[in-house]
């Protein structure tokens, strides 16, 4: 061999092996299994709505039943065309490398109950040009990096944090915090870390309600936020019995009515009437017994009436759930004319029951 072609050779392997002595990133490998799916190279990535996105809770997703059997280059809706935002806690992390990884951020997210599941931020190069996503997912990879140093072994992190992402049903193959049906967010599209949990309060009046057949009455939903602020939360009803219509009417800022109808032929008794708000990942429910009374059983009904003041919305409120607790149904609030802290609540119950 020449000394000219020992020294080509020499310096060969000198470039070679600065290319591999390189970042730990650029060493890694690009995943395979659903891969076009995880980074939106796939035929269906078109069809992600990325312009809207829903908030929703690890309980919920984890609830999902997920395909039988799993596409391998396809998505399954409406799931995996969905881009959800989850409030958790990200308990730890780590970088999927090595010669069996695929780049992937492996974070793992937790609700206050207990529930856990994966969320993913694959490496961008190994993000096809043509996905949708890839501009996204840089941008969560870089939010990542400015908290934290992701290596080959999990860190601990007990951070709260909002997470953007697409949902994604991974093949089970053991991997840590997957969520027992193996829902992901998988490419987080963005994530917050938040200095406290968005969350809200949710209240009813009255706290008992008096219903008769072929009459309506009404209850005033009141929503607080708190912590970072979690939005105007999503009210839902559930527990009417038959022949009772019910409509929520927005009346501003943190305030609703229900509204209950009942038919003639409702059906009668005690019902648990469950008002339940979600907002920012979060949810809370509150329960309101209503009694359907029939028609038939109170045909000369007579009615007695009593008007509280109060110096407050909250005063209002207290003073309704006491009352309550009593059979009284409440009419109406109204502010004083040209006061800036009276209110006078009007309510009413039957003679005949006391």
């Amino acid at each position: 061999m020449s000394q000219s072609t020992r020294f080509t050779t020499i310096l060969g392997l000198a470039i070679s092996m600065s290319i591999f002595s390189g970042p730990l990133e650029a060493q890694q490998h690009c995943g395979k299994e659903r891969w076009s799916v995880k980074t939106g190279t796939d035929s269906d990535a078109s069809s992600v709505n990325l312009s809207s996105s829903q908030n929703t809770t690890i309980a919920q997703l984890i609830a999902l039943t997920p395909p039988n059997p799993i596409p391998a280059a396809n998505r399954f809706a409406p799931t995996e065309k969905t881009v959800f935002v989850v409030n958790a806690t990200l308990t730890d992390y780590k970088l999927e490398g090595g010669a069996k990884g695929d780049s992937d951020y492996h974070l793992v997210l937790q609700d206050d109950q207990g529930h856990t599941m994966v969320a993913e931020i694959p490496f961008p190069g190994c993000v096809g040009a043509g996905s949708p996503f890839s501009a996204q997912i840089a941008n969560a990879r870089a939010e990542f990096d400015a908290h934290f140093t992701a290596t080959t072994s999990f860190q601990t992190a007990n951070v709260p944090v909002q997470v953007t992402g697409v949902g994604f049903f991974d093949f089970a193959h053991g991997q840590h915090g997957a969520a027992p049906n193996i829902i992901e967010l998988h490419p987080i599209l963005d994530i917050a870390f938040t200095s406290g949990p968005s969350d809200f309060t949710l209240s009813l009046v009255p706290s008992i309600v008096t219903l008769i057949q072929g009459g309506s009455s009404s209850v005033t939903i009141s929503t607080t936020a708190t912590g970072g602020g979690a939005g105007t939360p999503t009210l839902t009803v559930s527990g009417a019995p038959t022949g009772v219509s019910l409509q929520i009417t927005p009346t501003g800022p943190g305030k609703a009515t229900l509204s209950l109808t009942a038919s003639q032929a409702a059906a009668t008794g005690p019902f648990p009437l469950t008002v339940t708000g979600t907002a920012a990942g979060k949810s809370h429910s509150q329960t309101v017994p209503l009694n359907v009374t029939s028609f038939s059983t109170v045909p000369t009904q007579q009615w007695e009436y009593q008007v509280i003041t109060a110096s407050s919305e909250n005063d209002v409120v207290t003073q309704a759930n006491t009352l309550g607790a009593e059979e009284w149904e409440l009419v109406g609030v109204v502010k004083v004319a040209g006061s800036t802290n009276t209110w006078r609540a009007f309510f009413k119950r039957p003679k005949n029951n006391f």
